[in-house]
């Protein structure tokens, strides 16, 4: 396995393990949700960001299997290029809405944009020398 692909491997396990821990959060935040009725639209506005979260996890957890998977064979590694390129234009979106008047923070959504951006660049990289390899 060479280095790139080693590389795609530790950041496909970073995705696995951000993907556990946003369905664990967004798990949390929709079942304690009821603790904001007192606040107007607190616990329907927590609901939602917590099923977003949990959405947000599957897909990242998914895209770390394929990533793992793929860093096996890199020449499998189309699905995890498209599933990196795909978070990080919905992450980027999500930074957008924020940033143009949504209520919330940013940083989840850079972050999450951040390492798919760098996953997407390395599986690309190794897929490449692959290809480059058998020539």
């Amino acid at each position: 396995m060479s280095s790139l692909c080693k590389t795609v491997k530790v950041i496909a396990l970073i995705m696995l393990v951000l993907g556990v821990l946003s369905i664990i959060f967004g798990a949390v935040m929709f079942v304690n949700a009821g603790a904001l009725d007192a606040v107007d639209g607190g616990a329907a506005s927590a609901q939602t960001a917590g099923i977003v979260m949990i959405a947000t996890g599957v897909f990242y957890l998914i895209a770390g299997i394929s990533g793992a998977l793929g860093a096996n064979n890199p020449s499998k590694l189309g699905t995890f290029i498209v599933l990196c390129v795909i978070i990080m234009l919905v992450s980027v979106a999500g930074v957008a809405l924020v940033l143009t008047g949504g209520s919330g923070s940013p940083v989840y959504n850079i972050a999450y944009a951040v390492v798919a951006l760098i996953a997407a660049v390395c599986a690309v990289r190794a897929k490449k020398d692959a290809a480059d390899r058998l020539l």
